[in-house]
């Protein structure tokens, strides 16, 4: 009844914890020591897939070196694949199995039997929670039920947080939206404008870099009005043609380059990688269906925007567009206005 005890003393402990106001972190880290004690085993280690780099990401763990983490990336199809298609998986002899991407590293760990259990949200595999001991052992049912249940209810965890994450961001998008909206009502200064345009995309939407270009009908080029996050030797590199870089856009498209590396709708790919941009978001800024211009954001990672981020763009691009065309408009009716004054003056006699 020992192992029983433990584990009903951990499940109540652990559960509790994910209920708290405590980081989904912590409550993670709760969640593998709790495993440990209960389990009496070696350590335990939580890994959620980052679907960008296809790689399983360490998010929690006790009782293993810093050094077993060193061993590499753990890729999905090549490390516990069974249990990323929601398979519990027993592995008897960690150092031996040709499922372990690694088996030298379990060696030198001192690992030898590991349990691996899906972590499931909705039916969907998004990590794995892995039982890893120092000796031969076989996990009885109770355990595995234990372990379990404790995975369900650490995805539960996981989901809620990223939830409440998009809420935050999708507040913070708002109130942007908000501030750039006032802006625009408020001033007749369009650098002004559009500085804050890039300056709000770059920090809701966490990129390394955002530029925002204005087409010159003369040239065809799109010529630079703000910048943020890019070295001036990259914006140096060259003029951008209408018809060469992301010509698309320059159709109104909303365009995702998804690596800038390779991608030959880029006029300057090479460039790109030397600044360490992975991807770009390309959004027209249009004038009664007409582009103007193009809001980019830059990425250092390679990553997928959301359909709110790519939405808070369009709007931003939206705001820049029509700070331009209201302060067209604007000169348009000084020079009227002006046009009227000097043709209503009467004649001078002589």
């Amino acid at each position: 009844m020992e192992g029983h005890a433990r584990c009903l003393f951990a499940f109540t402990h652990v559960c509790k914890a994910l209920n708290t106001a405590l980081s989904i972190e912590e409550r993670l880290r709760i969640m593998v020591q709790g495993m440990v004690v209960a389990l009496e085993v070696k350590g335990c280690t939580i890994r959620l897939l980052d679907e960008s780099r296809n790689t399983l990401e360490l998010v929690a763990s006790c009782g293993l070196s810093d050094q077993y983490f060193e061993k590499g990336a753990v890729l999905p199809d090549e490390s516990v694949s069974d249990a990323m298609r929601g398979k519990i998986t027993y592995i008897r002899d960690a150092r031996t199995d040709p499922r372990i991407q690694y088996p030298e590293a379990a060696r030198n760990e001192g690992i030898v039997s590991i349990l691996i259990l899906p972590i499931r949200v909705r039916g969907r595999v998004i990590g794995v929670l892995k039982l890893h001991a120092g000796r031969e052992r076989v996990f009885e049912d109770h355990e595995i039920e234990f372990a379990a249940s404790l995975a369900e209810q650490g995805g539960l965890a996981i989901e809620n947080a990223r939830l409440l994450e998009s809420k935050d961001r999708e507040a913070l998008v708002l109130k942007a939206v908000t501030e750039v909206a006032k802006a625009v009502g408020s001033t007749l200064d369009v650098d002004e404008v559009l500085d804050l345009i890039v300056d709000k995309a770059m920090r809701i939407l966490d990129l390394k870099a955002c530029s925002l270009r204005l087409l010159n009908p003369k040239t065809r080029e799109l010529d630079l009005a703000s910048s943020k996050g890019l070295s001036a030797s990259y914006l140096a590199k060259g003029p951008l043609n209408q018809d060469l870089s992301i010509a698309s856009s320059m159709k109104g498209e909303v365009v995702w380059i998804e690596n800038a590396a390779t991608d030959s709708r880029l006029q300057y790919p090479e460039r790109a990688s030397q600044e360490g941009i992975a991807s770009v978001l390309s959004v027209p800024m249009l004038v009664k269906d007409q582009p103007i211009g193009v809001l980019r954001l830059y990425t250092g990672t390679p990553r997928e925007l959301t359909a709110v981020e790519v939405e808070f763009a369009r709007s931003l691009a939206e705001f820049g567009a029509l700070a331009l065309r209201n302060a067209k408009l604007h000169q348009n009716l000084r020079e009227d206005y002006r046009t009227a004054l000097e043709g209503s003056q009467p004649e001078t006699r002589n």
